[in-house]
């Protein structure tokens, strides 16, 4: 049985979800996390995933493809971290989840 590129990739994207879910729920142990930081941790792991995507050697089928993810993950991610940053200014385990991503990283 073959097994195809977007197969490995929606593999590739579930276990960087999965990680990102595990981290947040170490930071937010005492309760279940706020649905904005899940849902922004499970976005953003996507769109980290597809910024690694980029084939090398160049293929445009491929690379039009991870575009587009990247372009449905990454658009507005840059103002949401920057909200929740805001928004959990004064609990330090959230504090500290999200200074691990890069501020600006939509093109």
């Amino acid at each position: 049985m073959a097994i195809d590129a977007a197969s490995v990739g929606r593999a590739r994207v579930a276990a960087r979800m999965a990680s990102a879910s595990a981290l947040l729920a170490a930071a937010c142990a005492a309760s279940p996390p706020p649905p904005d930081l899940a849902g922004f941790l499970e976005r953003r792991a996507a769109c980290d995933h597809f910024r690694g995507e980029v084939p090398d050697p160049p293929d445009a089928q491929r690379l039009r493809e991870v575009m587009q993810q990247i372009d449905a993950t990454c658009t507005g991610t840059d103002a949401q971290l920057a909200a929740l940053k805001q928004r959990y200014r004064d609990d330090p385990a959230v504090t500290k989840q999200l200074a691990q991503f890069e501020d600006h990283i939509e093109r």
